[in-house]
């Protein structure tokens, strides 16, 4: 197993995450930069959400965040028990895809998780098959599909 790290988002941190969303392969699931850059800004400082970069052997590759399933009203995860936790991720640094690393990092992230929370959910696109796989590869099931707020169709994921 490797030994990835999880630290905080900070600031100083937010050239390092326009730069990754302004990669291609980001920008397919996080198309607008200015927005995400924006919103992490915005909730930094929430206690209700917790965002960290990840990094291996210290260097930074990936961004991971969580938070309660009722935080921001999100639909999709109306159903889930009281105290779960919804993470959504990416891999920042293309080299660092394609090599069991968001498997990895996924599947530490989502242990500690498990330790203080009843279940943990994520909510991939229908289509977005590659982040599914992975999702299931770190030990999540399909609970169901589900639509959004915003009307985009998610394949809502748990693991106990």
């Amino acid at each position: 197993m490797r030994n990835y790290t999880f630290r905080p988002l900070t600031e100083a941190d937010l050239p390092l995450m326009r730069r990754w969303l302004d990669t291609a392969h980001v920008k397919v699931w996080w198309p607008d930069a200015d927005k995400q850059i924006a919103l992490m800004e915005k909730t930094m400082n929430d206690p209700k959400i917790n965002m960290q970069v990840v990094s291996l052997i210290d260097h930074p590759f990936a961004y991971i965040h969580d938070h309660d399933a009722r935080a921001y009203g999100m639909s999709q995860y109306a159903d889930l028990p009281h105290g779960s936790r919804v993470m959504a991720t990416f891999v920042g640094e293309h080299k660092f895809m394609g090599q069991g690393h968001s498997v990895g990092y996924i599947e530490a992230h989502t242990r500690a998780l498990c330790v203080k929370h009843p279940m943990v959910a994520v909510g991939p696109g229908t289509t977005d098959t590659r982040t599914i796989s992975i999702y299931r590869q770190a030990g999540f099931t399909n609970r169901r599909l589900a639509s959004t707020n915003e009307g985009r169709l998610v394949q809502v994921m748990t693991h106990l």
